[in-house]
């Protein structure tokens, strides 16, 4: 079987209950998966260039899995890319340490789907970031994915939501997330 590498990017994992809860479902998934907790592993923003290059040269399939920032990813995994999607690794000459590698985008969204309308969906609202995605793939070299979204992920108390409902929500976007990654790791 292929390898899964996750590189998660939460700013406060620790009160996360979506992304909790399907990086949960990944580990019993795919055990021997990497999970690289990038938030956790660089607070300063100082990513270890090397460390995560040979993660990503061991890997198969690299899953981003993040919750949506004001339309955006994380600062941290716009950190990353820059430093380990480098120039003489991932593109330019002798660029192509990820050639024929798939990457696939796990997206959270603390508001509904309805909240996106009616002017269209997050894929809208998203576009120009789905284009950047895809674009950093195939400028690698790497197979792009469809990314996998879930809408209504925030839990506030007394507020917004329960974290039975989210959890519920998250574990659905989980399953689809899991059958695209069946077929990706086969």
């Amino acid at each position: 079987m292929k390898k899964l590498t996750i590189i998660l990017a939460h700013g406060n994992y620790a009160k996360s209950i979506a992304n909790k809860t399907i990086i949960e479902q990944l580990k019993t998934k795919y055990p021997d998966a990497t999970i690289r907790n990038i938030t956790e592993l660089y607070p300063d923003f100082n990513i270890d260039i090397e460390a995560e290059q040979k993660n990503l040269m061991e890997a198969d399939v690299v899953l981003l899995q993040f919750p949506v920032y004001w339309y955006n990813m994380p600062a941290i995994l716009k950190q990353w890319m820059d430093k380990a999607l480098a120039y003489g690794f991932a593109y330019g000459e002798n660029g192509d340490k990820l050639k024929g590698k798939t990457l696939i985008a796990s997206i959270t969204a603390g508001g509904r789907m309805e909240a996106y309308t009616p002017i269209g969906s997050m894929h809208f609202y998203l576009r120009p970031f789905f284009s950047n995605i895809e674009s950093t793939a195939y400028y690698c070299q790497m197979d792009f994915a469809e990314p996998i979204l879930g809408y209504g992920n925030i839990y506030i108390p007394n507020v917004v939501n329960t974290p039975e409902v989210v959890t519920e929500r998250a574990t659905e976007q989980a399953d689809r997330l899991i059958k695209v990654l069946e077929e990706l790791l086969k």
